[in-house]
């Protein structure tokens, strides 16, 4: 069933306006757990709930412990093995569970209500993870309604699994930045920093349709691309940031946790744009990203696609033929976007391949000659092989022998439907 867009609209400012506050109380006291703090009341009252309880994991203790609670009583500093109970199960799991009474419920931890002396009537509980890293459980206990408590409803279920999806982005960016910021400050530790971003780059895409690529100038790049399957459809996206060093790569692991996001939700393409340019239009450093997106339907072949303030794309037809895609509006972080302003390129690509290169690859040079657009397109042209990783490989090879020099960041990606001709 279609989601109306002001419930769209409502759900990504709701997510962004927690994700920010959290980011706020990080930056203000460089601890992490004031963030949630900070963010769970907010979860409690949007989901009308008596009580809420944030679990992390500890690995090293194999349990999920009470980081944060709101509520009667304060369960803090309890700890829940792994596996057991609802927490333990959904954590081990990775789905959420809702419980309308856990009076007859067996999965419910009672112990838990015996320490506590709280009376648990019904639970919503689901895991707190990005991709495929899952760092604890919020539970969401005793839905209030006019004094009343009620069962919660699988619409609470849904909208605590958005909100724990804000809660998983922000501690992955305050983790992520951790560790980078530990990075800067003790260089030996610099190739973990590069390990960790080279790991936010997806593996090749099994099903034929997207290979890419980034070649950096130094430890940390600003460059970056994304792409994954949504149900029979393919999220694919490009992105150059402004500047360079530890905050250019900081601001790229942000765009490509928030597009995961926020692609992940189905959400369009000028839903997508909007709430990204939104995130990151009041940068203080000033920094501002290029960056292509777009959803190619791997049943029709038909793709949407914004360019924002990017290098033009290349689209190669199956008869040879050469459409370059223009940068259609400016990059994020510069100007605000409407959905009058945003008017995504439309085409079926069938048989043909879609290349999306930042500046690093037009800019590279041959003998002390710039390669170009025009010469870029000319290469991309006359490519050998079908599949994308074949197109990718007769570009990336050419830096690898020599025969291309660059001293930016560089990052090729190609797109194909899937459907060779012949």
């Amino acid at each position: 069933m279609a989601v109306p867009a002001s419930s769209m609209t409502s759900v990504i400012d709701g997510n962004i306006t927690l994700m920010n506050g959290m980011v706020q109380r990080y930056a203000e006291t460089g601890d992490y757990l004031e963030g949630l703090r900070w963010a769970i009341p907010h979860i409690l009252d949007n989901l009308s709930a008596e009580a809420i309880s944030l679990f992390l994991h500890r690995p090293d203790e194999s349990v999920l412990e009470c980081v944060i609670c709101d509520g009667p009583v304060n369960v803090t500093g309890l700890k829940v093995p792994q596996g057991l109970g609802l927490v333990g199960r959904v954590f081990h799991e990775g789905k959420s569970d809702l419980v309308p009474d856990a009076t007859i419920d067996d999965r419910h931890f009672t112990k838990v209500d015996k320490q506590s002396g709280f009376k648990t009537l019904s639970t919503a509980t689901v895991p707190v993870r990005f991709g495929a890293k899952s760092y604890g459980v919020i539970q969401a206990i005793n839905r209030r309604h006019n004094h009343h408590i009620q069962h919660f409803r699988q619409s609470d279920l849904s909208l605590l699994e958005s909100l724990a999806g804000a809660l998983a982005l922000a501690i992955s960016n305050f983790r992520l930045a951790e560790q980078v910021t530990k990075d800067a400050l003790l260089r030996r530790d610099l190739g973990q920093a590069q390990e960790a971003q080279a790991l936010l780059m997806p593996e090749p895409e099994q099903g034929g349709y997207a290979a890419g690529q980034t070649l950096t100038s130094r430890q940390l790049s600003g460059d970056f691309f994304d792409y994954f399957m949504v149900g029979n459809r393919l999220a694919f996206c490009q992105g150059d940031v402004a500047g360079k060093g530890i905050a250019s790569s900081l601001l790229m692991a942000r765009c490509i946790a928030l597009f995961r996001y926020l692609a992940r939700q189905n959400f369009s393409v000028e839903t997508i744009v909007i709430a990204m340019n939104d995130e990151f239009i009041n940068q203080p450093s000033g920094q501002f990203i290029t960056f292509v997106m777009g959803w190619l339907d791997c049943t029709t072949h038909e793709l949407n696609m914004m360019n924002c303030g990017h290098t033009p794309v290349v689209w190669v037809k199956p008869d040879g033929t050469i459409i370059t895609i223009d940068a259609q509006v400016a990059p994020l972080g510069v100007i605000s976007f409407t959905d009058q302003d945003l008017h995504p390129a439309q085409i079926t690509l069938d048989c043909g391949y879609l290349y999306l290169a930042t500046d690093g690859i037009t800019e590279a040079r041959n003998r002390g000659l710039e390669l170009g657009m025009s010469r870029f397109v000319t290469l991309v042209k006359n490519l050998k092989g079908r599949d994308v990783s074949a197109k990718l490989n007769g570009v990336m090879q050419l830096f690898a022998k020599g025969n291309l020099v660059t001293h930016d960041d560089a990052t090729l990606l190609v797109i194909s439907s899937g459907a060779y001709d012949g």
